[in-house]
């Protein structure tokens, strides 16, 4: 800038120097050369100006064109531009290091989403994938391209892009894809945020067919112990018994003559009979509670108040708590909440909560039992909270399976039948128990809007 400023003095003063000989009538040798001086400086502040022109054009190349390799410094020597030029050669630096870690951050992320177990697909706001990564290519039968359209994504999976579509801007829904040789079971996810300003909608999903197939497996050993045990229970003193009475009723192979049986064996006979009578009832009890398992209608829905429907639980379960030194709390929850649910099966559910906490505290000292209401988004969650002692961890792997129970008069089937009617609704059940803390369950189930 020194510089610049100096050539500017110079050529005001050449200036005014021709001024004065031209004014003085002085020879032409003079004016001449007065002249030519004054020529050279604008030249060499033109020049200077240029070289300048130049650093920011190289400048705005390197930006434009991605060419962070010039130097720049060289173009400004002798120009006094030096300052000027480290400064564009730092912001070419500058951007070169950010462009770097942006692709390095880029890759870093495709590496990720090609060697993460979950299928991902973003979608513009028109509509149209943005990104989707080899996992999600296989998963919906998309084996000869790299970024299809929606319109192809549609065409190969409609059962997808339909749920997709269904769920809007958010949702989760489980849906079995037919395009493939055994089929898939995906659970879908949709969200949708904001990225530069633009909507943009993140689709994640995972073929869940193994480990449904896994938990089913591992879900039928354990009933076929339980009612193996439980019928060999039952068969093996019946069989004792019939045993025994055949014994008492024949002599060397056969039947011995009535007159021959004393009064103290057909004390024994009819004792042994009552036994195999009880035994028969139990057993027949058992496999009346399997049928009721599998025999679940599904629910007929209607609209649902929850305000109501928490209100005749406090009827039902006020006085009786109050008789048993429970303290009970009900909170309603929001106003108008509403959902969609078979009222009396949803009322079986919660009354068979209620029921197992106030059971589980018949040793608590100052036992309370809070059955409350919470809205999550388009969610309803509906909560049975006791102070009873933690459920164990060997135990709550179990409490949902059929025809376990740790109760020695317990069926088995009341957290098992709860769990279906709740699925049956497009809900979930769950528990939460943490020693000192108490157990609440959880019923989640759709609003109703």
């Amino acid at each position: 800038m020194l510089r610049i400023s100096i050539r500017l003095i110079l050529i005001f003063i050449a200036m005014l120097a021709l001024a004065l000989v031209i004014g003085e009538q002085a020879r032409l040798f003079s004016v001449l050369g007065v002249s030519l001086v004054l020529l050279f400086l604008i030249a060499e502040l033109f020049r200077s100006i240029a070289r300048t022109n130049q650093i920011v054009e190289s400048l705005l190349e390197s930006i434009r064109y991605g060419d962070f390799n010039k130097t720049i410094r060289d173009k400004a020597a002798g120009l006094g531009f030096e300052g000027l030029a480290d400064s564009a050669q730092q912001i070419i630096r500058a951007i070169a290091s950010a462009r770097i870690e942006k692709e390095t951050q880029y890759q870093y992320m495709q590496t990720i989403l090609e060697h993460i177990h979950t299928a991902v697909l973003s979608l513009d706001e028109q509509h149209e994938p943005e990104m989707i990564n080899p996992l999600a290519l296989n998963t919906l039968g998309l084996y000869n391209t790299r970024k299809p359209s929606w319109a192809e994504i549609e065409k190969k999976a409609p059962l997808f892009t339909d749920a997709v579509k269904s769920m809007g801007e958010s949702g989760r829904e489980m849906i079995r894809l037919s395009n493939t040789p055994t089929g898939k079971q995906l659970l879908v996810l949709v969200n949708t945020m904001k990225i530069g300003g633009k909507p943009v909608k993140i689709i994640t999903f995972q073929d869940i067919e193994p480990e449904i197939e896994q938990k089913e497996m591992e879900s039928w050993q354990i009933i076929s112990r339980i009612m193996a045990h439980e019928i060999m229970n039952s068969l093996t003193p019946l069989s004792s018994l019939t045993e025994t009475g055949i014994m008492l009723l024949e002599h060397e192979g056969k039947p011995k003559d009535i007159s021959a049986i004393p009064q103290k064996t057909i004390d024994n006979l009819y004792t042994a009979l009552r036994t195999i009578s009880s035994r028969n009832q139990a057993l027949a009890a058992f496999i009346g509670s399997y049928r009721q398992l599998s025999r679940l209608p599904l629910p007929e829905k209607r609209e649902v108040h929850v305000v109501e429907l928490l209100e005749e639980l406090r009827e039902l379960y006020e006085i009786p708590c109050k008789e048993k030194g429970i303290a009970c709390s009900f909170n309603h929850g929001p106003e108008n909440l509403r959902i969609t649910a078979d009222d009396a099966q949803l009322k079986q559910v919660l009354i068979n909560l209620i029921k197992n906490a106030t059971e589980a505290m018949d040793k608590v000292q100052n036992p309370v039992i809070g059955i409350s209401v919470k809205r999550i988004l388009h969610r309803v969650s509906i909560e049975i909270y006791n102070t009873g002692p933690a459920i164990p961890p060997e135990v709550m792997e179990k409490i949902f399976v059929p025809f376990y129970s740790t109760k020695p008069e317990g069926s088995g089937i009341g957290l098992s039948l709860s769990r279906q009617i709740v699925s049956n609704h497009g809900g979930q059940i769950g528990v939460e128990s943490l020693e000192g803390k108490g157990t609440t369950f959880k019923v989640i189930l759709p609003v109703f809007d």
